[in-house]
């Protein structure tokens, strides 16, 4: 039997999660090794955000400027998923996202992917699966996750802390450091592309959810 890295559950072995999700990886790394870095995984859990990472991978595609693998994944993978069964209700999840902005070159239309439920879901299951690949504690809950789009620089002296990884540098880069302090239990930096960079933390002990008015 296994224990599932999410949620603690004993299961049959043979199943796995990929932590960084595969479709982040354009057809030119596919005979790479290098994201292969799996957990072991329920199939309630491993299914639960199947829908989702597809989802991810497009608006973090469309967040920012173009790099090499972004528009590789575009042109291909992207565009050929929008030809698929389920393409029209995926080309429509971005629309909705798109937002219009007012730039010296007229009114624009861009994507927050810090604002979209779906897109955090999945930078906190990456969390939570490099917190079992590293032995910083397993399961870790969704609840003791928090995350956002990182929108100012972070200190020098508290990047020399951070211990920092790569599976792919143009695909995904991250660094962790473990405080164990001011009921944090690890904080982490994790670049998607490049450009697309969110900050983590995971706290000691589930956040306690406000009551429903």
């Amino acid at each position: 039997m296994a224990m599932c890295a999410y949620c603690g559950r004993r299961f049959k072995k043979g199943t796995k999660d990929h932590v960084i999700p595969r479709c982040l990886y354009p057809s030119s790394k596919a005979a790479s090794t290098i994201q292969r870095l799996t957990v072991p995984a329920c199939e309630e859990c491993n299914n639960s955000w199947s829908d989702d990472e597809p989802h991810f991978r497009n608006m973090l595609l469309l967040a920012g400027e173009p790099t090499r693998s972004v528009r590789e994944l575009w042109e291909t993978t992207v565009r050929r998923s929008f030809r698929k069964r389920d393409g029209r209700k995926r080309l429509m999840e971005l629309l909705r996202q798109m937002k219009p902005v007012q730039t010296p070159e007229g009114e624009r239309h861009m994507v927050y992917p810090g604002q979209d439920a779906r897109v955090m879901r999945i930078v906190r299951k990456v969390v939570r699966g490099l917190c079992h690949y590293h032995g910083l504690g397993s399961p870790v809950s969704d609840g003791r996750v928090s995350a956002d789009v990182l929108k100012y620089m972070v200190p020098p002296e508290f990047l020399k802390q951070m211990d920092f990884h790569d599976r792919d540098p143009h695909v995904f880069e991250y660094g962790y450091a473990v405080l164990q302090e001011a009921g944090i239990e690890s904080f982490w930096l994790l670049t998607f592309f490049e450009l697309r960079t969110f900050l983590a933390w995971v706290d000691m002990e589930e956040r306690k959810l406000p009551d429903r008015q």
